[in-house]
């Protein structure tokens, strides 16, 4: 029986994602697998399948390209997920996410558009996070609407990957994401839905969740 031996240099540019996430545990969550499989990755017992190098890449914020071969920078993890203290201010980089076709509120398309400062003791005393653990993104479309109007932005508590309570959660959903209100019901399962009437609910036994959304600001 032979032993995948992974490179070094994949198993820095893993430890790497891992740190920008924050867990072994969260980035396991956000993935899909074992933590103990993030384990044996990382101690070049195995390798992670093409999906799965796909999700480590999605949850991670750096390009396929990057994580495989490293011959492109990272533009995730570090450069786009995560704010920068200067000051009394946070800065905050805003992911834009665009839906397919207005409808379903899916990610079709991201970039990092610019930075938003926010006093640092506000995020720490109002929203009780973590600045690592927070995603601040613009919305595209209508599916959450009123609550959450196209244009709007949101602030994503990455901490949180489980459902707890009814909330407004970002969501993993088929190849991107999506953000939507969770409500649990009487006999135990999930009511996915949109605020917007003309969108249809889900009943689910789980969902992929990505962190709760824990703050909105309407556009300007």
């Amino acid at each position: 029986m032979s032993t995948t031996i992974v490179d070094a240099a994949f198993r820095a540019r893993l430890t790497q994602v891992i740190h920008s996430f924050g867990t072994v545990v969260s980035l396991a969550t956000a993935v899909g697998v074992s933590d103990n499989a993030i384990y044996k990755w990382l101690a070049g017992r195995g390798q992670p399948s093409v999906a799965n190098l796909v999700a480590l890449a999605r949850a991670g914020r750096v390009s396929v390209e990057w994580l495989a071969t490293g011959t492109e920078p990272a533009q995730g993890a570090t450069a786009s997920r995560h704010a920068v203290e200067h000051g009394d201010y946070i800065f905050m980089p805003r992911n834009r996410i665009r839906f397919s076709s207005g409808r379903e509120g899916i990610l079709r398309s991201e970039q990092v558009v610019d930075s938003i400062a926010f006093r640092a003791e506000w995020v720490k005393r109002t929203l009780r996070t973590e600045t690592r653990d927070l995603i601040l993104i613009e919305v595209v479309g209508d599916s959450m609407a009123p609550t959450v109007e196209d244009g709007d932005l949101i602030l994503a508590n990455l901490a949180e990957p489980r459902f707890r309570q009814d909330g407004i959660y970002l969501l993993r959903h088929d190849s991107g994401l999506t953000v939507k209100r969770i409500q649990r019901r009487p006999d135990g399962k999930l009511l996915v839905r949109s605020d917007n009437p003309k969108y249809e609910s889900m009943v689910v036994a789980s969902v992929s969740i990505i962190g709760r959304v824990i703050w909105i600001g309407g556009c300007v």
